[in-house]
């Protein structure tokens, strides 16, 4: 075609973006902010000990699904490429008494109701609902925000059987669908793993991905997939910029005719795909003018839509003993500890061991990832301006969590090294992140899902492509985003 496209940001949705643009013909530059790419899909090497940001698991392992041949597109998943299935998407341990949410659902099913028969009705109808949210697949064909009514009808009817699960948990939080049980056990399995004001469907959905077989761990976690993903876009010819900041977007008459990096350089193309978090776009270098409305509202409206945010630290472990720990991911009861001024008696950690080429024996990790919302987010924002005060509360915190974790394992006495801390505002820093966000806009009790058009109004030749152009957001529609841009600037030609 002879055009020029030029990619602003080099996360997934960037990256995905600038391969199928070069498919399509185009030549393709990508400019990043940072000096590595991969945005928040991204891991770092400590103490000889590797941490993954990103992959909790990858939903799109499935190969009878499109959501695989995306991934299959871009570099990121190969029949030669291991696969790691966990065997439950996570478990609690209370008391000597251990629950699992298997993979293997009737599995789970038979557990839970051994320990709980009080609460067969409730029991057998979250795990008939879960069964049925197995059709449920992030769309990667068309996007939503661009169907025309036959796709959506076609849309919705490779969904239907997910209904009855929609219909019981779609209107309801977690603390309400915790309040469905009786038993003790069920209810904290229930109630501690996401925040209370998390829709309860997340929670079921989230366990379809187990179930399905759809939801897994490729070989090389976030920075392997992100590594797979820039080869194929540099053997197709694509050219990567690190280290340069986008800091001014010149309009003339509707179009963008250049941007301008931090190091001085004008950067002139046909057309341009903002692959970074939008917030920055339309607050900082663009017009407000611009901003899709879906968008706008879900921006206007922080009680309704929740940023997804954390504070996170990772610990090595240091012995190549087999210590005899969970696998994957666990919740246990604990000692009382604050976070940003709340109150937590329950600890969640994650075991990474499952991938030798990152956690060998000798460099195990486990990582605490705490659950913030928007007024957490003010909390670390306000003491970040303390810098000794921010490192402190940081370290505290990771003090006490090391702590909770050795007294319900006594064999990590001794054993945990604090690799690094995290905090909501980290990810504002590293990737312009609206209010810490790893994952976009979590709708709450009473608010629709939005999706937000590639395209932007009243300019025609800037795109949009982000996990933020719908709600629940994650790996998966930040790949999709970047096909879905690459489409709709190929048929407005």
């Amino acid at each position: 075609m002879g055009k020029k496209v030029v990619i602003i940001g080099a996360g997934v949705s960037g990256v995905s973006a600038g391969i199928y643009a070069l498919q399509a013909g185009y030549s393709v530059e990508i400019y990043e902010k940072n000096k590595m790419p991969g945005g928040e899909c991204t891991g770092w090497n400590r103490q000889g000990y590797h941490i993954d940001n990103c992959i909790h698991f990858l939903v799109g392992c499935n190969k009878d699904e499109q959501l695989y041949k995306m991934w299959e597109n871009l570099g990121v998943i190969s029949d030669s490429l291991k696969i790691y299935r966990e065997p439950y998407f996570y478990c609690m341990n209370m008391d000597g008494i251990t629950l699992h949410l298997w993979s293997d659902l009737e599995k789970a099913r038979k557990e839970f109701l051994e320990l709980a028969p009080e609460d067969y009705k409730e029991l057998n109808l979250f795990f008939d609902c879960a069964k049925t949210l197995e059709c449920v697949k992030p769309p990667c064909d068309y996007s939503i925000a661009h169907m025309n009514p036959l796709q959506f009808i076609k849309l919705g009817m490779s969904m239907k059987d997910a209904s009855k699960a929609i219909n019981e948990y779609g209107k309801q939080s977690i603390e309400e669908f915790v309040n469905r049980f009786k038993n003790h056990y069920i209810r904290a399995m229930f109630k501690n793993y996401f925040n209370s004001n998390f829709n309860a469907l997340s929670l079921v959905a989230s366990y379809a991905f187990f179930t399905s077989n759809t939801a897994a761990i490729p070989e090389g976690g976030s920075v392997g997939l992100v590594g797979r993903m820039l080869a194929k876009f540099e053997s197709l010819g694509g050219k990567l910029h690190l280290g340069i900041n986008i800091v001014k977007i010149n309009i003339v008459d509707s179009q963008v005719v250049s941007i301008l990096g931090n190091n001085g350089e004008v950067i002139k193309s046909d057309n341009y795909i903002w692959c970074a978090d939008p917030h920055y776009l339309f607050y900082n270098l663009i017009d407000e003018k611009y901003l899709d409305k879906n968008l706008r509202y879900m921006y206007d409206n922080p009680q309704g839509y929740v940023s997804n945010t954390c504070y996170q630290v990772a610990f090595g472990i240091a012995t190549e003993e087999d210590l005899k720990l969970p696998k994957g991911s666990i919740i246990f009861p604990c000692d009382e500890y604050d976070v940003a001024g709340e109150t937590h008696n329950f600890c969640g950690m994650r075991v990474f061991d499952y991938d030798e080429t990152l956690f060998p024996m000798e460099k195990r990790v486990i990582q605490c990832n705490i659950l913030q919302n928007d007024e957490n987010y003010a909390y670390w924002f306000r003491l970040k301006n303390k810098i000794s005060l921010y490192n402190q509360e940081k370290q505290r915190l990771a003090d006490d969590l090391r702590l909770r974790i050795e007294k319900k394992y006594p064999q990590l006495e001794g054993k945990l090294i604090v690799l690094g801390t995290y905090s909501p505002v980290t990810f504002t820093t590293w990737c312009n992140a609206y209010k810490g966000g790893y994952m976009s806009f979590n709708p709450q009790k009473g608010y629709k899902n939005k999706y937000v058009k590639s395209t932007i109004k009243g300019l025609n030749n800037l795109y949009l492509a982000s996990q933020w152009i719908q709600t629940s957001g994650g790996l998966p529609i930040a790949a999709a985003s970047g096909k879905f841009a690459i489409d709709i600037m190929k048929s407005s030609r």
